[in-house]
C-alpha cells in the first residue's frame, strides 16, 4: 500500500493537527486529531454545501440539477458551495471529463465558491491529490480498532460470497480476517500478498438522523445490516465511502444534497462519522430523474447529458428553470408568494413554471423537494425556452402575450442584443446566405429576429427559416408547389395583382411611412370589394407571392419589414411565376390532345 507522509508529519510533530481548508500543519495544542475536528465542525458559521461528481464522461442531467440545488440552497442561506472532483475509482476515470464537467457548470452559470479552477486550486479539491490524507485517517481507524486488514484473494472472496448465499445471508463477506494474529500479519505482508483495510461492522443499532428529503423512509441502519465495508483497496486507492466522509468533514460541509442511489450508504458513512468522532453533515437524497413513463434513464441515450442541450441551442436558463422544477414542489414556494391566476395554457403548461435563476433562489425551499421519481419531459423543456428567449427579448407580456420589443419595463437590452447578436451569427453560416449584403444590416436583422420569434423555439433554428426575408423566393421549392395546388391560377393572379396595386396606390397617397395598419386597411377594403367571406382565400396566395411558405408573420408585418419595393417585386413576380406555370401546363395538355 501507499506510504502515508502524514503519520510521519505527526511522529516529529506529536500535537499538531491537519488544517481543513489548506491541509497544512499546525502546532497548536489538541488533545487529539479528531476532538479538534469535531469542535471545528461546529464552529462552521454559514452553510457550506458540495457538488462532488466522479469524472466519468460529460455531465448527466441528474447531476447539472444536483449541482443547481447546492447553487440554490448556498445563494439563498448566504453561504458556500465547491466542486470536488471525487476520482478515486481510476477503472472509471475518464480523460477531460473534467473540463467537460467545468465547462458545462460555466455554460449553466452556476459559479461555485470553491473547488478546481478557483484561484487556480487544483489539488485540495481533487482526491487523488489527497491519498497522504486518506491513509492518515484509515491508519487512525486501524489504531482505534474500527477498521482491520483482510488478506483474502478475490478468489477467496467469491467463495465466501458463495457460501454465505447458499446459506440465506445478504452479506458478501464473514469478516473473518478480523482474527488473525498480528504475527500473521507480519509474515503476509513479507510475502507479498495484497490486502485491502476494512471497516470493522458492529452489531449494535445506531440511531440515524432523518433524511432531509425522505425523513424516516430510509435505511433503518442497524450497522449490523451490512458487509464489512472495503475503506482501503489493496492497490492504496480509498472507497467512496472514506474519501466521502473524510472530505465532507474536513471542507466543513454542513448539507450533503446527493443522488437516492446513495441512500443505502447512508448506515456505513453515519458509521464512519461515529467511529471517527465527527458531527456529521445534514442529508438531502434527491429524487431520481426518470423518462415520462416512469423508466430508467439511460446514460447510453445521448439526450441525459448535459451537452445534447448545449449542442441543440437551448438557452442555459431555461435548462436551470427545466432542471429545479423536478423534483422540487415550486406550487408550494409560489402559494406563499401570490395569489394571482397560475394561467394554465392549452397546452397544460403554466407561465408560473417560469423562473429566472434570481427568482429560483428567492422560492427555493429544500422542504418543498419531493421524494417521488422526476419526469423528464422534453415539451416542458421546449416550452420553457421559448418563453426564455421571449423574455430575454424584451417580448413577453405577463399574461404571456407576446409585446412589442421594448416595452417592458427592466428590460436587459443586454440579453436582448446578445440574442440578435447570436442570430445574425446563425445568419452568416447558412450557405444560402453567404455573401448577403442584408444579413450585415443589424436594423434589419432585428426586425426579422422579432417577426420570428413567436414561432421559434430554439434560437438556433431561427435562421434556417428566416432565409426568405433576405433572398427573393423562386417558387421551386416543395412548399411552394404543395401550396399552388390548392389554388386556381386565374383567382391567384386576380388577387395578388389587385392587392399589389391597391397596395402601391394607397402607399403613394399616404402622409405617413408605410406600416402595418396601412397593409390592414388595403386587405379589408379588398375583402369587401370583393365579396369574399374567408380571409385566407385573399391572404394565402399572397403570402405565396411572398415568401412561398405557408408559415409566417402576419401579411402587414412581413410587408413592413419587407419595404415596399421589395414587397410589390415579390408579389408581382409570384403573378408572372403562376402565369408562365399555367400556360406551360395548357400548352402540354394540348400537345397530349
Amino acid at each position: 500500500m501507499r506510504t502515508s507522509t502524514i503519520p510521519l508529519i505527526r511522529a516529529i510533530f506529536p500535537r499538531s493537527t491537519i488544517c481543513k481548508r489548506c491541509h497544512s500543519i499546525s502546532t497548536t495544542p489538541s488533545s487529539s486529531s479528531s476532538t479538534s475536528s469535531s469542535s471545528a465542525s461546529s464552529a462552521v458559521l454559514s452553510p457550506r454545501l458540495r457538488f462532488a461528481p466522479s469524472p466519468t464522461g460529460h455531465l448527466h442531467l441528474g447531476g447539472l440539477r444536483t449541482a443547481l440545488f447546492n447553487h440554490l440552497l448556498a445563494r439563498k442561506w448566504k453561504g458556500k458551495w465547491l466542486l470536488r472532483i471525487e476520482d478515486t475509482d481510476r477503472t472509471r476515470y475518464t480523460e477531460g471529463a473534467v473540463d467537460s464537467l467545468r465547462n458545462s457548470l460555466e455554460w449553466a452559470g452556476l459559479d461555485y465558491d470553491e473547488g478546481v479552477g478557483v484561484g487556480g486550486s487544483h489539488g485540495p479539491y481533487t482526491q487523488s491529490e489527497r491519498l497522504d490524507i486518506y491513509h492518515h485517517y484509515t491508519k487512525e481507524l486501524l489504531s482505534r480498532d474500527e477498521a482491520y486488514e483482510c488478506f483474502c484473494s478475490p478468489n477467496e472472496l467469491e467463495a465466501i460470497k458463495a457460501s454465505l448465499k447458499q446459506q440465506g445471508q445478504r452479506h458478501s463477506y464473514d469478516g473473518r480476517c478480523r482474527h488473525i494474529t498480528d504475527e500473521e500479519k507480519v509474515r503476509k505482508k513479507k510475502a507479498g500478498e495484497k490486502y485491502v483495510v476494512r471497516y470493522k461492522s458492529s452489531s449494535q443499532p445506531m440511531d440515524i438522523p432523518p433524511d432531509v428529503i425522505f425523513g424516516e423512509n430510509q435505511p433503518s441502519a442497524p450497522t449490523a445490516g451490512f458487509d464489512d465495508f472495503v475503506l482501503m483497496k489493496s492497490d492504496g486507492w480509498p472507497t467512496y465511502h472514506l474519501a466521502s466522509v473524510v472530505d465532507d468533514h474536513l471542507m466543513e460541509i454542513s448539507h450533503v444534497l446527493r443522488g437516492e442511489e446513495w441512500l443505502p450508504s447512508i448506515p456505513k458513512h453515519h458509521s464512519l462519522y461515529k467511529a471517527f468522532g465527527w458531527t456529521p453533515p445534514k442529508f438531502a437524497h434527491l429524487p431520481l430523474l426518470c423518462n415520462p413513463d416512469g423508466t430508467k434513464l439511460s446514460k447510453r441515450k445521448g439526450d441525459t447529458f448535459v451537452e445534447h442541450y448545449m449542442n441543440k441551442g437551448y438557452e442555459p436558463p431555461a435548462l436551470i428553470n427545466f432542471l429545479a422544477l423536478m423534483g422540487w414542489d415550486y406550487h408550494s414556494a409560489l402559494s406563499t408568494k401570490t395569489t394571482l391566476d397560475p394561467h394554465i395554457r392549452n397546452d397544460g403548461h403554466s407561465l408560473y413554471e417560469l423562473f429566472t435563476v434570481d427568482q429560483l433562489i428567492d422560492s427555493f425551499d429544500i422542504s418543498h423537494i419531493a421524494h417521488r421519481k422526476a419526469a423528464v419531459n422534453q415539451s416542458k423543456l421546449d416550452f420553457l425556452n421559448k418563453m426564455h428567449l421571449r423574455r430575454m427579448a424584451g417580448r413577453l407580456g405577463n399574461d404571456g402575450v407576446m409585446v412589442n420589443a421594448g416595452k417592458l419595463s427592466g428590460l436587459d437590452e443586454g440579453e436582448r442584443e446578445g440574442l440578435v447578436r447570436r442570430f445574425q451569427l446563425g445568419l452568416r453560416v447558412e450557405k444560402a446566405l453567404k455573401g448577403c449584403e442584408l444579413v450585415e444590416d443589424i436594423e434589419f436583422v432585428e426586425k426579422v429576429f422579432d417577426a420570428e420569434l413567436p414561432r421559434t423555439t430554439i434560437l438556433t433554428e431561427m435562421p434556417m427559416h428566416s432565409i426568405f426575408y433576405f433572398l427573393p423566393p423562386t417558387y421551386e421549392c416543395h412548399e411552394s408547389h404543395s401550396m399552388l395546388k390548392d389554388l386556381k391560377p386565374r383567382i391567384y393572379c386576380q388577387y395578388v395583382s389587385l392587392f399589389a396595386d391597391t397596395l402601391q396606390q394607397s402607399a403613394s397617397l399616404s402622409s405617413t411611412p408605410l406600416n402595418e395598419d396601412l397593409v390592414w386597411d388595403v386587405i379589408h377594403r379588398l375583402l369587401d370589394e370583393l365579396n369574399i367571406d374567408r380571409k385566407p382565400r385573399l391572404l394565402v396566395p399572397i403570402r405565396h407571392a411572398l415568401t412561398e411558405r405557408k408559415k409566417g408573420p402576419s401579411i402587414p408585418e412581413l410587408i413592413t419589414i419587407l419595404g415596399l419595393d421589395e414587397s410589390l417585386s415579390r408579389l408581382r413576380r409570384g403573378v408572372e411565376y403562376v402565369r408562365a406555370l399555367d400556360q406551360s401546363k395548357k400548352r402540354k395538355a394540348d400537345e397530349v390532345e
